[in-house]
């Protein structure tokens, strides 16, 4: 019988394979320079020629680095041509429209960062020069950086960095902010204010050890640096930005046609350089830059074979016609975790997925190394490690956070302990997805895993392809409840952000739980002071919501970028579901 099950998925994924663009992904856009559209064919998978690389922790505080400055580089004259499978909302203010969805592919060109980070993901100076928290834990303190420029020319003052935290943090931005930190931080904040003649204090009414994480680059992105405006909030004057987005970021936009192409300039004034006291040169060493939506990875990739393209995410199964067109596949490690939530199961005791014993029992179901090897070619494309964001370069990581095995005997076992035997009882369990701008194969992977939970456990599912902001949607409205929501999400040095949104902050839309004590216990943890205490303390959290199974394991994928000839050096950052590191590309 297992024979025949294993025969008729393998089936099933192959056929999945095959469909690199899914019917249910989003449809070509209108293009006035038609780019080339033929069919790929899907190639065998490959073994592995790249592993993850290990990433130290990052630190809480930072001074300023003094260091003599690098020998200067030749800018090539000319343009690197990028094409993405998203562009999110496609709006520059993320404070009131979220980076989700394919933000992160434009909004990291164009903004600077109050914190940057290091090419292990570490947080380093940047816009501040230096910052520290109190004792007591109640006060960050950021010193601001002298001499950073905005795209007009202007020099970024301590008052915009003012203006910046209040529309982000303040104690009101709970009322406009949409992303899934501030508002927690809004409801947190005592006070915003200038202590200083280059410095700005946040003060909370009890301890957050994560500010830091989540205003720098190396966390998902709450705090994108901009010129500041009259008024906060999601208004005309937010609306008038977006038309014309001036940042401190590595380059200027010049052109953006909705749903079709940003183009961007070089910034020479770019303020991650030697001329101001740091030990590299972060400016890009090309002129210019073209970011096309291209939802189709056939197309991509048959744009890359024709020189119309130059980095372009792909998969390990079109590596034969990546290298064909002279090209190569550059892996950015442990880009993205697959997140599969049991969304809402609190909500209604009569949820199946209100007991534990069903969320652990639909993990025990899924063959996550099947899914790996025969969608993402091997472990140089997916790893089955971590939890959730936890990977291998997270803090709080350990083996034994890593997937549970496929055991399907266990799993019916734990199903029917539950009074579900074979299924009955049961109900329909939708599955909702949406094709990943970074994840190959999401939407065939979650129909994958709806297939081991029909074939293993007897139960009735149906798959919803809709796509990011849908699904984001119908989680705040509540209308997921008691659901499974797959998806991707980057995974980070420091996850505590993103952990707290799930499971320590009551009040966040994102929640997977109602459990006063775990929510106590989930805040305990990101409140210690001590650096190591609170490191030990996260490994054993991490371990404790990993057994709730609100979560479900599978893995990460390392996500292949499809090369073009033109591109000498290119090294992506690790857990960068984005074009990271731009300034180590360098052309023919």
């Amino acid at each position: 019988m297992k024979a025949k099950i294993l025969t008729m998925l393998l089936g099933l994924i192959l056929v999945l394979a095959v469909a690199c663009g899914s019917a249910a992904e989003p449809t070509a856009v209108p293009d006035p320079t038609p780019l080339p559209g033929q069919s790929a064919e899907t190639a065998p998978a490959v073994e592995p020629t790249a592993a993850p690389v290990e990433i130290a922790t990052s630190q809480p505080t930072a001074t300023p680095q003094v260091v003599a400055p690098p020998a200067e580089v030749e800018v090539h004259p000319g343009k690197v041509t990028i094409m993405v499978g998203g562009l999110g909302s496609e709006r520059f203010d993320f404070v009131v429209a979220s980076a989700s969805g394919g933000g992160n592919n434009y909004d990291r060109i164009v903004h600077g960062y109050l914190i940057s980070e290091t090419e292990k993901r570490e947080m380093a100076p940047g816009i501040a020069s230096k910052w520290d928290i109190s004792p007591d834990g109640l006060t960050w303190t950021f010193t601001i950086r002298q001499g950073v420029k905005w795209h007009d020319g202007s020099e970024l003052t301590v008052q915009d960095m003012l203006w910046n935290l209040q529309h982000a943090f303040g104690p009101q931005a709970h009322e406009w902010a949409v992303n899934t930190r501030s508002p927690r931080v809004s409801r947190n904040m005592d006070r915003i204010e200038v202590s200083g003649p280059d410095e700005v204090s946040l003060t909370t009414k009890t301890p957050d050890t994560t500010l830091a994480n989540i205003v720098s680059e190396a966390d998902a992105g709450s705090l994108f640096v901009m010129p500041k405006r009259a008024a906060f909030g999601d208004g005309p004057e937010a609306l008038a930005y977006d038309a014309n987005p001036i940042g401190a970021g590595r380059m200027r936009l010049t052109e953006h046609v909705p749903a079709y192409v940003m183009r961007f300039e070089r910034f020479g004034e770019f303020y991650y350089q030697p001329d101001n006291g740091f030990s590299e040169d972060k400016r890009v060493k090309f002129q210019s830059l073209d970011l096309f939506l291209v939802p189709e990875e056939a197309t991509r990739v048959s744009a890359l074979r024709a020189g119309e393209a130059d980095i372009v995410p792909t998969s390990v199964a079109l590596k034969e016609q990546v290298e064909a067109g002279g090209g190569r596949l550059v892996f950015g490690p442990e880009g993205v975790a697959v997140e599969v939530i049991l969304f809402g199961c609190w909500a209604d005791p009569s949820f199946p997925c209100h007991d534990q014993r069903v969320r652990q029992a639909l993990s025990y179901a899924i063959d996550k190394e099947l899914l790996r090897d025969q969608l993402y070619g091997g472990p140089v494309g997916f790893q089955v490690k971590g939890w959730n964001w936890v990977t291998p370069s997270s803090i709080g990581y350990t083996p034994e956070l890593d997937p549970w095995p496929f055991d399907p005997e266990k799993a019916r076992q734990l199903l029917a302990e539950a009074g579900y035997p074979n299924g009955e009882g049961f109900g329909k369990l939708i599955v909702n997805t949406f094709p990943a701008s970074a994840m190959p194969f999401q939407v065939e992977a979650a129909q994958l895993g709806a297939e081991f939970w029909r074939r293993e456990l007897g139960l009735d599912v149906e798959v919803r392809v809709g796509d990011g902001v849908e699904n984001r949607d119908r989680m705040r409205s509540g209308e997921a409840n008691g659901q499974v929501i797959w998806r991707d999400n980057g995974a980070r040095v420091d996850a505590t952000t993103g952990v707290i949104t799930g499971y320590g902050d009551p009040t966040s839309y994102q929640r997977v739980h109602d459990d006063p004590e775990l929510f106590s216990l989930v805040q305990e943890t990101f409140g210690i002071l001590d650096r190591g205490q609170r490191v030990e303390a996260t490994a054993k959290l991490y371990l404790r919501l990993r057994e709730e199974a609100y979560d479900i394991p599978l893995g990460y994928t390392n996500i292949p970028w499809g090369v073009g000839p033109r591109v000498v050096t290119w090294q992506p950052y690790s857990l960068a579901p984005y074009p990271s590191a731009l300034h180590t590309i360098t052309l023919k």
